[in-house]
């Protein structure tokens, strides 16, 4: 995927290298290790074409790698990636959704 670097310049990064997409001022950033950058979509483009390959859209401004979730806050509402350097936010009714993945996640004899 092509993506934009905050200083203007061109990277191509990897599906597996995303943790998540975000959404502010109808700007979508795409977060990594490596950093953030700019991606000139839609969250919806963005969930159409990702959907199928484990992105979950757990709220309004993001869309989630949710192979690449490392944890879940219930009380906060977060799910953290980085080991716990990076976040974003979970609605409310992803709530439940999102604790039954994860509670599978760990059960599976792959993990």
């Amino acid at each position: 995927m092509r993506v934009l670097h905050h200083d203007g310049s061109s990277w191509d990064i990897q599906e597996e290298e995303i943790l998540y997409f975000s959404n502010y001022k109808n700007t979508i950033f795409v977060h990594t290790k490596e950093g953030e950058f700019v991606l000139p979509t839609t969250l919806s483009d963005i969930f159409c074409a990702y959907g199928s390959k484990g992105f979950e859209r757990l709220d309004r401004s993001n869309v989630v790698n949710i192979h690449n979730i490392d944890d879940y806050d219930s009380v906060r509402k977060i799910v953290s990636f980085n080991n716990g350097s990076q976040f974003t936010t979970v609605s409310e009714s992803n709530d439940l959704r999102i604790k039954k993945y994860l509670t599978a996640r760990k059960k599976s004899p792959a993990n």
